[in-house]
């Protein structure tokens, strides 16, 4: 059963990124600093100031790090929609676009495209400083995920 009636709370969004970043692995490791500046349906804006850690061999941030922001961020636009387990990646993609050094804030728009029975579709845009930084898309597999308890959405919610 697929919901009709979502309760949806920007509470949601700070749990899930709270998980992240207190559960363990690699996202407690690189992104302590990732903070919410906005929710509402559909949408997230957060943003994180980049550290040395975030920066490649040029002492820029590292593509990786901006990849796993745009993980990250897909996982929190649905979050906003409601899910707390938010599903598996199917496909990721990013484009990058210029650069960012340490000390700047990276500005992370965060949009659920499209929530299905199946698979959800997000996208996700990183700018800093008025420019345009990457640009990436987070599909994911979110069937089993509507049945997690913690859910404001889902097989358990009547």
């Amino acid at each position: 059963m697929f919901p009709s009636v979502v309760l949806r709370s920007p509470g949601m969004v700070q749990k899930v990124l709270k998980s992240f970043q207190t559960e363990g692995g690699y996202d407690m490791l690189v992104l302590p600093g990732l903070k919410v500046v906005n929710s509402e349906e559909g949408r997230v804006r957060a943003e994180f100031t980049v550290e040395k850690q975030h920066l490649n061999r040029l002492q820029s941030v590292h593509g990786g790090l901006l990849a796993t922001v745009v993980d990250v961020g897909g996982s929190l636009a649905l979050a906003s929609k409601g899910l707390y387990a938010t599903g598996v990646s199917t496909d990721i993609n990013i484009s990058y676009i210029s650069g960012a050094k340490e000390g700047q804030v990276v500005t992370i728009d965060c949009r659920c495209d499209k929530l299905g029975k199946t698979l959800a579709f997000t996208s996700v845009e990183l700018s800093s400083n008025g420019r345009l930084v990457a640009i990436g898309r987070h599909n994911k597999f979110v069937a089993q995920a509507y049945a997690h308890p913690e859910n404001e959405i889902g097989n358990n919610k009547k």
